[in-house]
């Protein structure tokens, strides 16, 4: 009975972790893209596809990258390695987002340096600093917050924010296949 409860608890604690990593991943990637076109064009847009303020496609990203480069620690090793998987993951994305959705989400036509106007070496090199902002601070942050916090509360955020999240995800995705 011991080790189920200890199961538990860490399922409960992953849960958690992976949630909450996603949510500010996704928050994160927003934040960076509504400065860039106030920056670039001084105006506020809300970007992304979903109504919350969480771009998906930074979360699935840093988990991306969580697999393949988990036991790195060097950040010139993880900084370089990010840099060139966000690039190949952007023009990936945008390719298979233009063939689910029929239209293009963005574009770096204007930006100098751009790869097939779908993706920059100037965002790459962005990516590449936020990958390891992803793994020295948001993911050992996690960690620390899903130790301290009581586990039912690890699992009820976990549920809280996923739920949200998905919700939100069905439903955009719906209003944007019937556009």
């Amino acid at each position: 009975m011991i080790p189920y409860i200890s199961m538990k608890n860490n399922l409960s604690r992953s849960f958690f972790r992976y949630v909450f990593e996603f949510t500010v991943a996704g928050f994160v990637g927003w934040i960076y893209e509504v400065v860039t076109v106030w920056v670039m064009f001084h105006r506020f847009d809300n970007r992304g596809m979903l109504h919350l303020p969480i771009i998906p496609i930074y979360s699935l990203g840093a988990f991306m990258l969580l697999a393949i480069l988990r036991k790195k620690r060097n950040p010139l090793i993880i900084f370089t390695a990010a840099t060139v998987i966000t690039t190949a993951f952007e023009l990936g994305a945008s390719y298979l987002l233009e063939f689910i959705f029929h239209k293009q989400f963005w574009t770096y036509k204007t930006w100098y340096f751009s790869i097939l106007d779908r993706s920059s070496l100037i965002s790459s090199a962005i990516f590449g600093i936020m990958a390891v902002g992803y793994f020295w601070l948001l993911h050992p942050l996690s960690k620390k917050i899903s130790n301290k916090l009581p586990e039912a509360v690890c699992f009820g955020t976990g549920m809280f924010l996923s739920a949200g999240i998905l919700t939100d995800t069905v439903i955009s995705f719906a209003e944007n296949l019937s556009k």
